[in-house]
């Protein structure tokens, strides 16, 4: 009996790291809960007070054997303003992150998504844009681009449409601003015409998708919630069985019409972002009156655990020597 005891402590040992890791991080999460924890970390970075979180020896050696398991997927600019798990106050193996210039939603940065979002299962995908983009205002400026930087950044012309279409009297840097929320919302709107996959995900409520904004010199991120037509857009999703054969060939030409269906009802997009942007300042007050409260979510398999884990494998094996393996010593 003492012997089987032994063996079901060590059993219990030996599957404790696989445990912690995945009740951690993104294995089991809520969108509300993947949200809440990037709006906490967030916080923190703002005020001055990240804990800098899973960053350590015993992180790297979990994810390194045990895999990654992200708690969310994020898609930001390239822009060197804007490292996202420093913005987020989160560590290695936290966040599934797609950089690209304009945080634009193409071929490339759709696929990298769907690995996170599908096959990882993060609970939440967040599109950040953030301010002073400069892609987005070469755009909006009609700037003189060169190389293949004119076809990465005709992702962001359809954003541009809509909003002088919405609003005509905006000039300059209240233009640009408009036209880097507008360029989230076309993002979200290019993922989830696109991907089957994160459709499917964030109709059965499995995946959240939500616009957020980060100001480089507040440090601040501004979510904005879902896209304000995702009802509409999940409707009209392709289904898997579409997404084959000459896909790409129709997501080409869905592109390519892209400008002309925003530009159909460009008065309700500024209503229904008007009201994300009003529920997501709500939304931040929350994060910022919990921020002093115990940070015991943002956890981890950390480097005292990862000690305590080894003191008490030895103890194990000293057992098993004596017990099992020896028992004539005793």
């Amino acid at each position: 009996m003492h012997r089987f005891s032994v063996l079901l402590l060590a059993l219990a040992l030996l599957a404790m790291p696989a445990c912690l890791w995945a009740s951690a991080d993104g294995e089991g999460s809520s969108p509300a809960m993947a949200l809440q924890r990037l709006q906490e970390g967030n916080a923190r970075f703002q005020e001055g007070r990240s804990i800098h979180p899973n960053r350590d020896t015993a992180r790297r050696l979990v994810t390194s054997t045990l895999g990654q398991k992200p708690f969310a997927t994020v898609l930001a600019c390239s822009d060197s303003r804007v490292p996202v798990e420093i913005v987020f106050d989160q560590g290695i193996g936290d966040l599934f992150v797609i950089k690209v210039a304009g945080n634009v939603a193409d071929t490339d940065e759709i696929g990298s998504m769907e690995y996170g979002v599908d096959h990882l299962g993060t609970p939440v995908l967040v599109v950040l844009g953030h301010t002073h983009c400069g892609a987005v205002t070469a755009v909006t400026t009609g700037a003189e681009v060169h190389g293949a930087i004119a076809q990465l950044v005709d992702n962001i012309i359809p954003a541009l449409e809509t909003t002088r279409h919405a609003h005509p009297d905006l000039e300059g840097g209240a233009l640009i601003d408009a036209v880097i929320e507008a360029n989230v919302w076309q993002a979200i709107e290019d993922i989830l015409k696109r991907s089957p996959a994160i459709a499917a995900r964030v109709a059965q409520g499995k995946t959240a998708v939500v616009g957020a904004i980060y100001d480089i010199a507040s440090g601040a991120v501004r979510f904005l919630g879902e896209h304000p037509n995702q009802a509409a857009l999940l409707a009209a999703a392709p289904t898997a069985s579409h997404a084959g054969g000459d896909g790409h060939a129709a997501d080409t030409q869905e592109h390519a019409a892209a400008p002309h269906q925003n530009e159909a009802t460009p008065a309700a997009s500024a209503a229904h972002a008007q009201n994300a942007e009003s529920g997501a300042h709500a939304e931040a007050k929350d994060a910022h009156g919990t921020a002093t409260a115990p940070e015991a979510k943002s956890g981890g398999f950390g480097f005292f655990s990862f000690l305590l884990f080894v003191a008490a494998l030895i103890g194990v094996v000293i057992l098993l020597d004596k017990t099992i393996l020896r028992p004539e010593d005793n």
